[in-house]
């Protein structure tokens, strides 16, 4: 009888009252859970952390920007990881560094040869790897000529030279980055990885974060098609996290994936993490499928929150219903020079009850580009063939009395149309050798010429005001 009662007060779905003294203290009731409902996105009210909320930016440095930082959140609530590698270009890591990553004072990097960069230690997170991943590993042999190079650099004598390809390291760092990252910053709530090119909106993550539940063991990215579960069955296709974008790892997900099983004497029984995929590093092209694949054999599952998590560049971002009203919080192959200017331009733009929504990002490059734009390549995401017209001219006509069509390009002769706005960049008069013997281009047929059928656009804009925020929910069907 007492157990049944105690379901019933638990079960009102209204506010109750019980008096207190002079006093009468509301008790709030608990949300309705509608995860198997309908309903497609969270219902959340967010604040932000940032203090202040927004700044002017005209004058503002660095530093002076890096002081609304809400430092306390990393210190006991998110840990940023970022993943680098020492052949990576310059400029992105300079960019990245000064912007996004310039105010996180407790910031892991992990990278293939240990240095210093921007007062931070840069960890190589390759240098306890097995003998086993060296030999016979045509891969490693870029990790040993990396150390070669920077010797090289000390040795006037030398006059070595190597073709280095990084990239071929970048899968083999995803595991021991992970341990090392609960080694070093051990019970953190969440874990956030990301790259030199990833911009990330931290005020929107620290919104995110808050309402997700660290005790559970989410694993959190934009999905994309990982290994079969079954080599039989092709529909039992598994998901990871593209790791362009970022992926989270909440502090369950996190001890649950390097949890080693021990024998009865307490010894382990079961190797580390980084060295149980050694076959499947060597075949398969991604690491970040390969910790996809290493969470699922352990029982978690990814979480898609797409478009949240975005693989799209800022410049090639395809507005429309899908990046309208929803939260960004991050970008993947983002330009240096636009990650400089978005994050100063975010900091003027930060509201204390709204995160910042595609719709708002729309005005960072669009707001001022002009109707047309010649040497400037605006395709293709959405695009469909346009009709057979002479001209730029008559290829934007034909566009304006299409109702489908909010932009366009005119290339040797083609006229394309495109669903979505998106804004594309600049682009040399080019001839793809496929081309070369069908006709007799002249140069300015060779231009790549852009525009947009800007009334359309701006009425579409102003039937679709975000009166309410998108937080998607977690989704394996809606994926990039």
């Amino acid at each position: 009888m007492f157990l049944t009662s105690v379901i019933l007060i638990h079960s009102i779905p209204y506010v109750y009252q019980r008096q207190w003294g002079n006093f009468t203290i509301e008790t709030p009731a608990v949300l309705e859970d509608d995860s198997y409902g309908r309903r497609q996105y969270y219902e959340w009210d967010t604040t932000s952390d940032f203090i202040p909320v927004s700044q002017d930016i005209s004058e503002a440095s660095t530093e002076e920007l890096c002081r609304s930082f809400p430092h306390h959140l990393v210190r006991h609530m998110v840990q940023p990881v970022l993943k680098m590698g020492h052949t990576e270009s310059p400029a992105k890591i300079e960019a990245q560094m000064g912007s996004v990553s310039a105010c996180i004072e407790d910031l892991l990097i992990f990278s293939d040869l240990e240095e210093t960069i921007h007062g931070h230690q840069v960890i190589d997170v390759l240098v306890n790897m097995p003998v086993a991943y060296h030999l016979k590993n045509e891969d490693f042999v870029n990790y040993t000529r990396i150390r070669h190079q920077r010797q090289q650099a000390h040795d006037a004598r030398s006059n070595d030279t190597w073709t280095l390809d990084g990239w071929r390291l970048d899968k083999y760092k995803f595991l021991p980055m992970v341990e090392r990252a609960w080694s070093m910053r051990p019970g953190k709530r969440w874990y956030f990885f990301y790259e030199t090119d990833t911009y990330v909106v931290w005020d929107n993550v620290f919104r995110f974060l808050a309402n997700l539940n660290h005790r559970l063991p989410l694993y959190i990215g934009s999905a994309s098609p990982g290994l079969l579960d079954d080599n039989e069955n092709p529909d039992s296709v598994t998901f990871f996290a593209n790791g362009g974008p970022g992926f989270v790892l909440s502090r369950a997900a996190m001890k649950k994936l390097l949890h080693r099983q021990s024998g009865q004497d307490g010894d382990y029984i079961e190797v580390p993490l980084s060295r149980r995929w050694l076959e499947l590093l060597r075949n398969d092209p991604c690491g970040d499928s390969v910790l996809g694949w290493a969470l699922h054999t352990v029982g978690i599952d990814l979480s898609g929150y797409w478009p949240l998590f975005n693989p799209h560049p800022l410049h090639n971002l395809p507005f429309g219903n899908d990046y309208w009203c929803q939260p960004v919080l991050t970008m993947h192959k983002t330009k240096p020079d636009d990650m400089r200017k978005l994050w100063g331009w975010e900091h003027s733009r930060r509201i204390l009850d709204r995160p910042l929504l595609y719709e708002d990002l729309y005005d960072f490059h669009h707001r001022n580009r002009g109707f047309y734009l010649h040497d400037w390549d605006n395709c293709c995401w959405g695009d469909y063939q346009g009709p057979n017209v002479t001209s730029f001219a008559e290829c934007g006509k034909a566009c304006s009395e299409n109702e489908e069509c909010f932009q366009y390009r005119y290339h040797l002769g083609k006229c394309t149309f495109m669903r979505f706005m998106r804004y594309g960049e600049a682009r040399h008069p080019q001839i793809p050798s496929e081309f070369y013997d069908d006709h007799e281009w002249t140069y300015e047929q060779s231009r790549f010429m852009s525009g947009w059928a800007q009334p359309r656009i701006d009425a579409w804009i102003e039937e679709r005001k975000c009166r309410k925020v998108q937080w998607v929910r977690q989704s394996l069907e809606k994926i990039f």
